[in-house]
């Protein structure tokens, strides 16, 4: 079978959106992404079509695609993701070898043009059940380094929020968004495979496709000090597809000098019972699997429990 290459173009986001959502179900990680939400994504990074983008096209129709995702950092380290994926009929071809070579070989090209000094690394990600795509990277030289897990829970009966002393859960307000975006560079600067968000990234998550600020919250101190957030996202694409309609915690954090008082126990006690308010059915939230902070065993206090799993691979391309 033979096969046309090109960068993606400005006209081809509703073609990616069907092979990702098809290739997402068949993967283990059902979504309905919009061609919007892959837009705004792409543009927020950002992804630049011409140069970090290769899609394959048979018969004029899009079957297989990957791209590299560029965060840099002068923190802790640098991180270039290559995503991709190859539509279900055409696997088996040699199709996705060819595009994870591209990708990884765009990626190393990014990170050695970097004058940044802290370690580099190229990471790619897969739902722990595609077996095949993890022989592939490891063909490649990418091991497995983190397990992360979306976890979820039914709102039928969410826990009481308990009050933390000296600390009031407020409803987001945007025009605090910069010092929230201080707060949670802040709360994840000793998280694995954190570095710090950029301001039109934070603006594209809190104001962006499938953003919820109606239902995020703040946790501030006797000073009113932000401390500590909870962000979410509901995305209605997926409702038919998962049978239910989820909202997600996105993103929650506490500063490190306010943990283990109960804030993050409070903020998410205080954001299920909003979501069972709005009519909503599921909470999900994903988490790092060897999360220093012990987030896995509070999501499971609350009710949480496992819905499926990830794994990281890497290549470690730091120059010495």
């Amino acid at each position: 079978m033979s096969f046309d290459f090109r960068p993606l173009r400005d006209n081809d986001y509703d073609a990616l959106a069907d092979l990702v959502n098809e290739a997402s179900v068949f993967d283990g990680r059902a979504q309905v992404q919009a061609a919007e939400e892959i837009r705004e994504d792409f543009e927020s990074t950002p992804v630049r079509l011409p140069v970090d983008t290769l899609a394959a096209w048979h018969d004029e129709r899009l079957v297989g695609v990957v791209y590299s995702y560029h965060l840099p950092s002068e923190e802790r380290e640098e991180r270039c993701y290559v995503f991709g994926t190859v539509r279900p009929t055409h696997r088996g071809q040699g199709l996705g070898r060819r595009l994870l070579e591209w990708g990884l070989a765009r990626a190393e090209a990014v990170l050695a043009a970097s004058t940044s000094k802290v370690p580099k690394y190229i990471r790619v990600d897969t739902s722990t059940l595609n077996t095949s795509a993890q022989r592939l990277f490891e063909r490649f030289n990418l091991q497995p380094i983190r397990y992360f897990a979306d976890l979820h829970r039914p709102l039928l009966d969410v826990p009481q929020p308990r009050p933390v002393p000296g600390i009031r859960i407020a409803k987001w307000d945007l025009a605090r968004n910069e010092e929230a975006r201080i707060a949670k560079n802040d709360a994840f600067r000793d998280h694995w495979g954190s570095t710090p968000v950029t301001e039109e990234w934070w603006a594209t998550g809190t104001t962006g496709f499938g953003s919820r600020i109606d239902l995020s919250l703040f946790a501030l101190n006797e000073l009113d000090e932000i401390v500590g957030y909870l962000l979410t996202h509901r995305f209605d694409n997926d409702d038919e597809l998962l049978g239910t309609k989820y909202a997600w915690v996105n993103n929650v954090g506490t500063l490190k000098a306010w943990r283990g008082k109960g804030i993050a126990s409070a903020l998410i006690s205080t954001a299920l019972a909003a979501y069972r308010d709005d009519g909503l059915n599921m909470a999900a939230l994903g988490v790092d699997s060897d999360n220093p902070t012990g987030a896995y065993r509070l999501y499971e206090s609350l009710g949480f429990g496992l819905w499926r799993s990830f794994v990281t691979s890497q290549r470690d391309v730091t120059l010495r």
